[in-house]
């Protein structure tokens, strides 16, 4: 560098400036610059088209009565939220505890037939034993032998009817025990109270609804895939989700229904989300967003997007040679992750810079620390497409390479 100098106080003060900072200039040139690095990988890429979709709970509910009463109360309001075999409602049950009582009454009343009929059966057996003993004597009676015969007949249909007046009385106290153990109205499933129809004191017949419960525990997600990429989805299969807050979960293919909407081209699609996390709560009817691959994945070489500094004509990745920066102009693709696809300039393995290459000069020296990935990098990434263009879209953070300064 050549200065040129005049004399006086100004250009004393200009060179008593310029000098100190030329040296440190100098000096700072002469240092290896610290750099961070990462190294080129292969990764596995599955172009996806995105889907739109929406959160749907499998089992929604009208929890009903069983049999005819009137309500003595209703224990939830809309919004409560009950566990499988919560008490709902309480119906009243006095008129039935009368008859349960008239049933146990008429079990006790045929009980002591049958034990009427039974001693009756067995004195007329004992009858008919002692005459029939007789037959080769002259005292033996032919008719009044044939009456006895009768009476025998005459006492088992007696202990039979008392039997069957006993499984009558059974069943009139079994069905009263029903009915009083269903004027308690229970949670058939787990959910949240949507609707609730009965009020204190109404009247209801049976299967008359008492709430709506909606199973908000186990919500799936139902969406539409067009038929052209159909064909890349299948039972089993893990798919990554986005809700409308943004977050990135996951969900595993339940079903495809074999039923093709001829306007849109779509056939439905269930899936059961695997949650990891959202900033609002989970509600039936929520949108979300489905990945639906394109076709097979692809292997491609990537860099960090850090490692992409913009230069005249193109992108340049720096690459670390024997301790120095090498730059190197590449040809990049799709966005995958927070990685950019690499279509020439660059091999496996190569340590490129990802920290401090802004302001770095061809050959520069350098020394560095290699860069762990952050843990967005270990997941199988993949690229939305949109409908029939170029444009990409990435999984999680945007990856925007930046410029150089």
């Amino acid at each position: 560098m050549i200065f040129s100098i005049t004399r006086g106080p100004i250009a004393a003060l200009c060179l008593a400036v310029l000098l100190p900072a030329t040296v440190s200039i100098a000096l700072a040139q002469g240092r290896p610059a610290l750099v961070g690095v990462a190294q080129t990988e292969r990764m596995l890429f599955t172009e996806t088209v995105p889907v739109l979709g929406r959160l749907v709970a499998p089992t929604q509910a009208e929890i009903a009565t069983r049999i005819a009463g009137i309500v003595d109360d209703v224990f939830v309001e809309v919004g409560n939220h009950v566990t499988k075999g919560d008490l709902i409602a309480k119906l009243n049950s006095e008129l039935l505890e009368i008859q349960k009582q008239a049933a146990e009454a008429s079990l006790a009343q045929s009980d002591a037939l049958i034990k009427v009929a039974n001693a009756n059966l067995s004195k007329t057996k004992q009858t008919l034993e002692r005459a029939e003993s007789l037959q080769e004597s002259v005292a033996f009676s032919r008719a009044r032998f044939e009456d006895l015969l009768k009476d025998e007949e005459a006492a088992r249909g007696a202990v039979a009817d008392a039997e069957a007046q006993m499984a009558s009385a059974r069943a009139a106290l079994a069905q009263a025990t029903y009915n009083i153990r269903n004027t308690e109205i229970r949670a058939a499933v787990s959910g949240v109270v949507l609707v609730r129809e009965a009020q204190p004191g109404e009247y209801l017949q049976i299967g008359s609804t008492i709430v709506t419960l909606l199973n908000d525990g186990d919500l799936e997600i139902e969406t539409d895939v067009p038929t052209e990429v159909i064909g890349s989805v299948s039972p089993g299969q893990e798919l990554r989700v986005t809700l409308d807050d943004g977050t990135e979960h996951s969900a595993i293919v339940r079903a495809l229904i074999p039923n093709e909407s001829l306007s849109t081209r779509t056939r439905p699609v269930r899936l059961d989300p695997v949650f990891n996390g959202t900033d609002k709560p989970l509600a039936a009817g929520q949108s979300a967003t489905i990945h639906v691959p394109v076709g097979a994945g692809r292997n491609v070489l990537t860099v960090p997007k850090d490692a992409l500094v913009q230069a005249r004509g193109g992108w340049i990745v720096y690459v670390a040679v024997d301790g120095k920066a090498q730059p190197r102009p590449v040809t990049i693709g799709a966005a995958v992750g927070d990685r950019f696809e690499v279509l020439t300039g660059l091999e496996p393995g190569l340590t490129v810079v990802v920290r401090g290459n802004e302001r770095l000069r061809p050959g520069q020296d350098i020394t560095f620390k290699e860069a762990q990935p952050d843990k967005d990098e270990q997941a199988t990434p993949s690229a939305d497409r949109s409908d029939g263009d170029a444009v990409r879209k990435t999984s999680g953070v945007g990856a925007t390479p930046r410029s150089g300064g």
